[in-house]
């Protein structure tokens, strides 16, 4: 995680919102109550969740086919892409891999617009898929823009979206709900995040490991699952699509010792060497990171 350096400019009111700005301009004294960001919707921030939510009970659409009488695209030309580039520019001078992170994915954005049981039902409505697909082409398309312009103005190596889709036991919908209505329209961004030379990183929470093929047939380089899937399990049975995993836990004691540290660092690695995984650990440290490094780079370079 300290390769990456996360940028997510405050001209994107998402990012202001959902209290989730991470830029080179002076620190953001947000507001604790409800702000507006994309399309109208009103964000409130919940400092419990650490993450900021719109109020449930007051769905901005109750059916996707009617989404054009009710909603308008966000206009890209209102931002100030200049200034926000002069503004970052140091911040962005750096030899870390520069990665925009944008709020939200498809699933994410419907239930924002819908409430979650609206946007549960859209996926499963056949009286609403050509209204979901019409809205996400659409949307996609406002992504691959913003993307783009960010690209033209500013050193970003790479792309993350945010897109939930699962809770602690399994996914919120099938592996073919999800083939049907989501995966085209992804697709068509990680094409675009490809063809500018950047990588592309899907964040993409709960116990998702159906979905995997998925996320392979969405063109994702790198997911980053939480603790409760089986990584060792994902690493073996899709050790050859081009899909990295990254792992998130090692197992090593606070109170470790350096040199328990670097026997499970060697454990790991042993584990992992021949697999596309790469270490995202929430508990590292020094001695970890720097036996990873040089064990990797002297296995790879044989």
């Amino acid at each position: 995680m300290c390769d990456v350096n996360v940028f997510r400019p405050r001209m994107h009111p998402d990012n202001v919102a959902a209290h989730l700005i991470f830029d080179g301009e002076p620190i953001y004294q947000y507001q604790t109550d409800t702000m507006e960001g994309w399309f109208g919707l009103k964000w409130k921030y919940v400092p419990v969740a650490g993450g900021s939510t719109v109020e449930p009970g007051h769905p901005m659409i109750e059916d996707m086919s009617e989404w054009k009488s009710i909603l308008t695209m966000p206009n890209l030309d209102d931002m100030d892409w200049e200034s926000m580039a002069a503004n970052n520019k140091e911040y962005l001078n750096t030899s870390q891999h520069n990665q925009l992170g944008i709020l939200s994915g498809f699933w994410e954005r419907l239930i924002s617009l819908m409430d979650m049981e609206g946007a549960a039902m859209a996926m499963i409505d056949e009286d609403q898929e050509e209204g979901l697909h019409s809205f996400f082409d659409q949307y996609a398309d406002l992504l691959i823009d913003y993307i783009g312009r960010m690209k033209k103005y500013c050193d970003i190596d790479g792309v993350l979206i945010h897109d939930d889709w699962g809770h602690q036991n399994g996914p919120f919908f099938s592996l073919d709900t999800a083939m049907n209505l989501l995966i085209p329209h992804l697709r068509k961004i990680t094409d675009a995040v490809h063809e500018m030379g950047m990588y592309f990183e899907l964040h993409s929470c709960g116990k998702n490991e159906a979905l995997v093929p998925a996320y392979i047939a969405a063109g994702v380089d790198l997911w980053c699952p939480q603790v409760i899937n089986n990584v060792e399990i994902l690493a073996e049975k899709y050790k050859d699509p081009p899909i990295t995993f990254g792992m998130q836990g090692i197992d090593v004691a606070p109170d470790a010792t350096e040199d328990e540290q670097r026997k499970a660092a060697e454990k790991w690695f042993d584990t992992f060497k021949n697999y596309r995984v790469i270490p995202a650990f929430m508990n590292s440290t020094p001695v970890i990171s720097s036996t990873l490094y040089k064990l990797s780079r002297e296995y790879y370079m044989e």
